[in-house]
């Protein structure tokens, strides 16, 4: 129960930086994954909220705890704190992640990263969820080949957030954003800009494919 209730501080403390004031930040939060399966969540919001000062040196203290508290119960080194710096008003934090299921566990959301085949064998029912391609086009699940060669990220995000995912292979596919409050669009062609606009306190789920 106390790791539930450290994992959701933290949320919180993160989120009021991640959804506050994010317009004026100079970048916005991502999450990148490499190849090797490790993720990188680089957090992005204002110290100076409307409502409440943040300081860094409580936030460092707190997350810094956090990330030992949770590695005492999964493994050394599966999740770690890499900077937490404070400049002209906006604050970010870095942590690194060992898998998806890290990232999942600590955050207290859900973080996939599999094949397509594996993850219709893991219970997500994608012939549910209407897709688009990079040039715009509707997509159905059944016709795209190569299940095993084909990875799926499936990201849970909170109204108000915005997100940058940052993939280790070219963007293929994402849900199109009518299928949820979200905002979805392809950056590049390796990254896809998530945009939570769902009444406040929701949580929604983005698919991305990529190969």
């Amino acid at each position: 129960m106390r790791k539930v209730i450290s994992a959701l501080l933290l949320l919180t403390m993160i989120l009021g930086l991640a959804g506050c004031g994010q317009k004026k930040a100079p970048e916005i939060t991502s999450l990148s994954l490499n190849k090797e399966g490790g993720i990188s969540h680089h957090i992005v919001g204002r110290a100076d909220q409307s409502y409440y000062q943040i300081e860094t040196a409580d936030l460092e203290s707190f997350a810094a705890s956090r990330v030992e508290e949770y590695c005492a119960d999964s493994g050394e080194g599966r999740v770690a704190l890499k900077a937490v710096e404070e400049k002209n008003g906006s604050i970010t934090l870095d942590f690194t992640y060992a898998s998806a299921e890290d990232y999942s566990g600590f955050n207290n959301r859900i973080l996939y990263v599999g094949s397509l085949e594996d993850a219709a064998d893991d219970g997500y029912a994608l012939e549910a969820v209407p897709l688009v391609s990079v040039d715009g086009q509707a997509v159905e699940i059944g016709y795209i080949e190569d299940w095993a060669k084909k990875q799926l990220v499936v990201l849970e995000t909170k109204s108000g957030e915005e997100m940058l995912v940052n993939l280790p292979g070219k963007t293929l596919y994402t849900n199109q954003s009518a299928h949820s409050g979200q905002d979805v669009s392809f950056v590049g062609k390796r990254s896809v800009k998530i945009s939570n606009q769902e009444d406040e306190g929701a949580r929604a789920l983005s698919y991305i494919i990529y190969q």
